[in-house]
């Protein structure tokens, strides 16, 4: 019984070893240059260091990615089919590092700010509009509530910023000014009509 149940644990092992991202990278350069030295020289590694990265990935994948011959390197049938997968994870990886670094800068990211209607108009939407064009990577979410949902909504971090026009600065929030409007009526001349 024992002996069955370590033939089937054994059956469901994952592959040896641990595959890393730069053995990744190793293995989708050697398929671009079709060598391992070009490959090494353009990621400026030593080749033995590509080599044994290389042969690590084929002893954890438990296949042969390369056909090793003088004139250089080709991938296998199995080979290709584990680098698409690969340059589609190096893709990957590379992009959340950028996103992550403009995320950091406050390059990139989501950011939800509340509003109420009296402010849907004027300074508010040019803002906004000269911000998205500075940053097209901040993903927003504009919210038009009354102001004392804005403040609540603040408070429990729903939102991540609140415009509102007067009142006392929330606690536990940074109030910063905006602009300053000037508001001015205009009336007709009621009086009676210039003779002339």
């Amino acid at each position: 019984m024992n002996g069955n149940a370590d033939n089937n644990d054994a059956r469901h092992q994952r592959p040896g070893g641990v595959i890393e991202l730069r053995h990744l990278r190793f293995a989708a350069a050697a398929a671009t240059h079709a060598s391992f030295r070009k490959a090494a020289d353009a990621l400026l590694v030593r080749q033995s260091t590509l080599s044994r990265g290389i042969h690590q990935l084929e002893h954890a994948a438990k296949i042969t990615i390369f056909e090793r011959t003088s004139a250089g390197v080709r991938a296998t049938l199995v080979g290709r089919h584990l680098l698409r997968i690969a340059r589609s994870i190096l893709e990957q990886m590379d992009a959340l590092v950028t996103f992550a670094h403009r995320a950091g800068c406050g390059e990139a990211g989501y950011l939800s700010i509340g509003f109420y209607t009296s402010l849907s108009a004027g300074n508010l939407r040019a803002t906004i509009a000269e911000f998205v064009k500075r940053f097209p990577e901040i993903k927003f979410c504009m919210v038009e509530r009354p102001q004392a949902y804005l403040a609540n909504a603040l408070r429990n971090r729903t939102l991540d910023v609140a415009i509102i026009t007067h009142g006392s600065p929330l606690l536990d929030t940074i109030s910063l000014p905006l602009w300053d409007e000037r508001t001015v009526a205009e009336l007709t001349n009621l009086g009676p009509a210039d003779p002339r």
